[in-house]
């Protein structure tokens, strides 16, 4: 309490006058000079920027964000999983095959194979295995053999 009574003692003691003060004359020209700025702000044209730069900008900087992504998420899958493109290559052969053998059959020998009722061909453990890996995801073989 004693320190806030310091406080105010020498507060008093100060002068109640406004510190800010307008040059003297400042206002006798102050309409002169007013317009002389407004003319001179008239007089200076705005530089025209170039209009190709104007209409490229948003379109150059799509080109970067894909450009970025690409580099982001398909390199390092590429250097990383350089198999699952080999697995694609092998897939796609192996269904060019069959795809090859249903356009040699004409639409006789079709309708013979449809009507046998158990089929003269057999298949093997390594078919069944090359026609699921070809066809059916890991994922779904395993919802087929979850039991509930």
């Amino acid at each position: 309490m004693d320190e806030l009574n310091n406080i105010s003692r020498e507060l008093s003691k100060i002068k109640k006058e406004n510190p800010f003060k307008t040059p003297d004359q400042y206002f006798d020209n102050f309409s002169a000079r007013l317009q002389m700025k407004l003319e001179a702000e008239k007089k200076i044209v705005p530089a025209q920027k170039n209009r190709i730069i104007t209409f490229l900008k948003p379109a150059l900087g799509l080109a970067a964000s894909f450009a970025l992504i690409f580099m982001l998420v398909y390199w390092p899958l590429k250097t990383y999983m350089p198999n699952r493109q080999a697995n694609n290559t092998e897939t796609e052969a192996y269904d060019m095959q069959y795809i090859n053998m249903v356009e040699e059959i004409d639409e006789n020998s079709f309708y013979s194979l449809l009507d046998e009722p158990n089929g003269s061909a057999e298949l093997t453990d390594d078919d069944l295995e090359s026609y699921l890996v070809a066809n059916v995801s890991e994922y779904e073989m395993y919802n087929e053999t979850k039991i509930n």
